[in-house]
């Protein structure tokens, strides 16, 4: 559970480092578009630093359960009927995610010898992302399912940590 810990403080500064970095260099953006200078490798930067916020950020919101539902329905049922449809779901999520990792793994590999235009980045490494993603929500909604039911975690406290 240790090693899960310190996953999850990876995670969530790898997040807030990439979220920080995107704030930058539109700020660097907007700051370039009252200036002579063009800075051309701005528009390129943000969309892959949002890529990787976000591959960094679900994880950590399937984690914690952040994930947004529509619960309309579901919270007339009883508590325990309530706890076996959240790990279904989370099953589902999960299962979905781990079928979807190899075939994410092969369009990163079709970015292998491709090069962004402005950057010069390897497009294997923003494809990447995918497979990151996959792995880590895969992990913790599995990692969700087992604490709901050995734990008997209620839906609305928080999930993995």
């Amino acid at each position: 559970m240790k090693a899960l810990k310190i996953l999850s403080g990876i995670l969530k500064i790898l997040t807030v480092l990439t979220f920080s970095a995107l704030m930058i260099v539109v700020l660097i953006q907007i700051i370039g578009r009252f200036t002579p200078f063009s800075f051309v490798w701005t528009e390129e930067l943000t969309r892959y630093l949002f890529i990787y916020s976000v591959a960094f950020g679900a994880p950590v919101a399937m984690e914690k359960r952040e994930y947004i539902t529509v619960d309309l329905l579901i919270g007339f049922l009883p508590e325990k009927v309530r706890k076996y449809y959240n790990a279904f779901i989370y099953f589902v999520l999960g299962v979905f995610g781990a079928m979807l990792i190899t075939h994410a793994y092969d369009f990163a590999l079709l970015g292998e010898g491709q090069t962004s235009a402005t950057l010069e980045i390897e497009m294997f490494y923003v494809h990447l992302s995918m497979v990151i993603t996959l792995i880590f929500v895969s992990l913790y909604s599995f990692l969700n399912i087992y604490h709901m039911l050995r734990d008997s975690i209620n839906e609305s406290e928080e999930g993995v940590e």
